[in-house]
Order: C-alpha cells, then sequence, then structure tokens
C-alpha cells in the first residue's frame, strides 16, 4: 500500500502527466470547434511538427506550473516561523542538538531539510565548530539543486526550436518535391510547403521565448526563497552552541571543569539527602523518647544525635576536601600539559633561528668564493690580453721580415728580429706564470 501511495503521489506531482493532459485538452477544443481561430489554428495545429512543439510547450508550462506552486508553498509556510526557538544566554550545548531536531517542522522543503542536516553534523561530531562552514555548504547545495529542477524546462526550451528546424527541413523539402518542369504553372504545393516551413520555425521561437520568460521569473523568485532560507537557518543556528576552537586543550579543561562540578552538585545533593533522612530518623526516634518519657532517655537520646552529627559533619569535610584537592590536581595536570605545548613551541622557534644563523653563514661563504672567482677572471682576461700582444707582433714580424727579403739584407735583419722574438717571448711566458702564480694563491686563499 505504502508503495501504491508513493507512485501516485509521484504522478500527481510529474510535469509529463498534467503536461499532456493540458495538450489534450487544447487540441480536443480545437477539434471540436471551440477554438476556431485560423490564427490558433494554422500556427498551433497545422502540422504534426506543430502538434508536438505545443506538446512539449504544455510539459514546460506543467513543470513551471509545479514548481511555483511548490516555491509558494514553502514560503506561505516559512513566514514568521521561529523553528528552534530563541537561543538561550550562554549558548547551548552541543549535545542539546538532538532534542532540537525534534523541533524541526516536518516536510522536505528547503528549511526544515537545512536544519535537520545541519543538526544532523553537531550530533554526530558533538561539536559545532565546523557549523557555519556546513551552513554555507548546505547553502551551495540548495542552489544547485534549484538549478537542477529546472533541467526538464531548459531541454523543452532547447528541443522546440530543433522540431521548428525540423517542420522548416521538411516544408522545404515538401516545396521542392512539388517543383516540376510540367507543372510550371501550379505553384500552390510549392507555397504549401514553404508556409509550412516558416510557420513551424516561428512557432517553435514564440514558444520558447515564452517558457524562457516564465522560467526567468520563477528562478529569481526561487532564488529570493533561498535567501530567506539561508537568513532564517543563520539566525536559528549562528551562535546557538557552545564552541571550543584551539588544539582541544581549552575544551578538555572546559569539560572537567563541567564534570567536576556536576560530581560536586551531586554530592551535596546525596550529603542533604542523608541529612534529611538524619532529621527524619531523629524526629521520630524523639517523638518516641518523649512519648515514652525519661530524662535519662532524652539526654542519652541528646548525646547520640550529638555524635551523629559530628561524624556526618567530619564525613561531609572530607569528601569536600577529597573533591577540592581532586580538582586541584586535575587543573595543575592541564596547566602541565599547556606549559609542556609551549616549552615545545619555544624549542621550535630555537631551531629555526639557529638554521637561521646557518643559512647566513653558507650564503657569506658563497659571496667569498664569488669574489675570488671573479679575480680569477680578471686574471685570465689579462693573460688573454696579453696573447694576443704577442700574436700581433708576429704577425707585424711576418710583415717586416717579407720586406726584408725583398730589399736583399735579409739575414742581418732576421738574426735582430729573432732576438727581439725571444726577448718578447721570454717576457710574455714570465708575466704569465706571475699572473698564473697570483691566481693560484687567491684561490687557495679562497
Amino acid at each position: 500500500m505504502s508503495k501504491l501511495n508513493v507512485l501516485s503521489a509521484a504522478l500527481l506531482r510529474s510535469p509529463l502527466l498534467w503536461g499532456g493532459a493540458l495538450a489534450f485538452l487544447f487540441f480536443t477544443l480545437i477539434h471540436g470547434g471551440v477554438l476556431a481561430n485560423p490564427l490558433v489554428i494554422r500556427y498551433l495545429a497545422g502540422h504534426w511538427v506543430e502538434y508536438v512543439e505545443m506538446t512539449l510547450f504544455c510539459v514546460g508550462v506543467a513543470s513551471l506550473g509545479l514548481r511555483c506552486l511548490d516555491i509558494v508553498g514553502q514560503q506561505l509556510r516559512q513566514d514568521g516561523v521561529d523553528a528552534l526557538g530563541p537561543t538561550p544566554e550562554g549558548g547551548e550545548d552541543p549535545a542539546a542538538a538532538a532534542e532540537l531536531v525534534a523541533r524541526v517542522p516536518a516536510g522536505d522543503g528547503y528549511l526544515p531539510r537545512r536544519l535537520r542536516e545541519a543538526l544532523d553534523l553537531v550530533v554526530r561530531t558533538g561539536s559545532a565548530d565546523d557549523l557555519e562552514n556546513h551552513l554555507k555548504y548546505l547553502s551551495d547545495v540548495d542552489a544547485v539543486r534549484a538549478a537542477a529542477g529546472y533541467g526538464l524546462v531548459r531541454f523543452i526550451v532547447w528541443a522546440i526550436p530543433i522540431m521548428g528546424f525540423l517542420g522548416t527541413v521538411i516544408g522545404i523539402t515538401v516545396a521542392i518535391a512539388s517543383l516540376s518542369p510540367t507543372q510550371l504553372d501550379n505553384i500552390s504545393g510549392v507555397v504549401a510547403g514553404l508556409g509550412t516551413a516558416f510557420d513551424t520555425t516561428a512557432t517553435a521561437l514564440a514558444l520558447s521565448m515564452v517558457l524562457m520568460f516564465f522560467q526567468f521569473l520563477l528562478d529569481r523568485y526561487e532564488q529570493q526563497l533561498l535567501a530567506s532560507v539561508d537568513e532564517a537557518a543563520w539566525s536559528n543556528l549562528a551562535g546557538r552552541f557552545q564552541s571550543f576552537g584551539g588544539d582541544g586543550t581549552a575544551l578538555a579543561v572546559a569539560r572537567l571543569g563541567e564534570t567536576v562540578s556536576r560530581g560536586t552538585a551531586r554530592l551535596l545533593e546525596s550529603q542533604e539527602h542523608a541529612w534529611q533522612a538524619l532529621e527524619q530518623t531523629a524526629g521520630e526516634a524523639v517523638r518516641q523518647l518523649v512519648s515514652e518519657g525519661g530524662e535519662q532517655m532524652r539526654v542519652a537520646l541528646a548525646a547520640t544525635l550529638d555524635e551523629s552529627l559530628g561524624r556526618w559533619a567530619e564525613s561531609l569535610a572530607r569528601a569536600h576536601d577529597e573533591s577540592a584537592g581532586r580538582r586541584e590536581e586535575r587543573w595543575t595536570a592541564a596547566a602541565e600539559s599547556l606549559a609542556t605545548v609551549v616549552a615545545g613551541l619555544e624549542q621550535h622557534h630555537a631551531s629555526l633561528g639557529r638554521q637561521a644563523d646557518t643559512l647566513g653563514k653558507q650564503t657569506e661563504t658563497l659571496g667569498k668564493q664569488a669574489e675570488s672567482l671573479g679575480k680569477q677572471s680578471e686574471l685570465l682576461g689579462s693573460v688573454v690580453a696579453a696573447t694576443r700582444e704577442v700574436a700581433d707582433l708576429e704577425r707585424s714580424l711576418d710583415a717586416n721580415l717579407e720586406a726584408l727579403a725583398a730589399t736583399g739584407r735579409f739575414e742581418e735583419t732576421l738574426a735582430a728580429l729573432t732576438a727581439a722574438v725571444h726577448l718578447l717571448s721570454a717576457r710574455a711566458m714570465a708575466k704569465g706564470r706571475d699572473d698564473m702564480d697570483e691566481a693560484r694563491r687567491v684561490g687557495k686563499a679562497a
């Protein structure tokens, strides 16, 4: 029976069912003679392509109508409703989220679903630290769902012009097929085909524009509803629960203090009950002794009562001292854990400082090495320049030798030039060795 109800509800919400019924009613009115306007018949029921276009248009209108009814219903149910009540002073314990779920209104609207999913996060995690980020995530999810709800309408808006173009192709094909060399005077078939081509395209463009316009209006209205849902969810849940940030130490200390407070409260309550029971017992005993009479019994009862009260007072004092001692020990342990964390952070900062000093020294050493390499480059440049000078001298000597050979005093001049070349070569080699020795000394020093 439940499956049948679900199926019937799905059919009642189906735009295909309502759109098909609307198209059937429209074409029934046309064929029944109720709608006899020639323009309506020509543009909406003149060709089977126009039948398909009008049917798709009716399905799109039904989809937009059903969605509009759903949005209006959610807006009416949401206005003026404070689902979870006012936020108590100081915030609520995250453990109370399970009770707040029962206050959420029933239904599958945007606001009830948003509140249930946000409270479910608090119930599952036991904390409200990520509640605000989760509310933003749920807002984005609802926006995506709202956009996906217009998928059928977007498909119809795309399909109607395609059907119009198909009608255009069919009409032009019919017009071309009607052309015949033997029947050029009869052009009624050509005109009919071209009329079908243009009529189907015009109808498709008009229907798609109407659907797009109503989709735009409904989408704007739904965006306003989503904005109001965001505001309502934020006002109901933001800052409602107690939240503890940090690495969990403060939360542990707070919960420890809360546990100690509850234990102390229970201890005091039990002591109060014990006092009440003792008073009742003592009162009954006193009434019994008074009724039976006897001064001696009254004195003994008073002594016994004083002794019992003393023992109870001592036990209560010891219990209070033990509770205070345990609470001090727990607070001391929490303070020691915090001090350990701080010391670890200080050691980490000190290690980072040492690493920075080491990097500075390495950078200084690299600078010195770069300077020494620069000096070596300068020395090598001077050696190259000297080598170039020697090459220039050799070329000039060759030219002078050729000139002397032409004059006939070649042997005398050759001996003089050979001596000069040896002298210059010896000086250049000595200067090169000195420069290389200087470069080696600089490199070793670096």
